[in-house]
């Protein structure tokens, strides 16, 4: 079972490339969510940011084989 879209296969390193770039802002505003103390929001966050690594791997994965 893939998870990547029509757009992702024909475009995948610029898919790739968002998704990470995406994933770095939600780490950085995680960490500034936890630095203030809001540690449900930042879970969340922080999960957002796991999901994008993981589809952009899943992506990477399935454009090169």
């Amino acid at each position: 079972m893939t998870f990547d879209t029509g757009f992702a296969r024909k475009h995948p390193r610029g898919v790739i490339t968002t998704r990470v770039v995406v994933a770095v802002w939600l780490l950085v505003l995680s960490g500034i969510l936890l630095a203030y103390g809001y540690w449900g929001w930042a879970l969340l966050t922080l999960a957002g940011a796991v999901t994008h690594i993981v589809w952009a791997d899943r992506i990477y994965r399935a454009t090169t084989r």
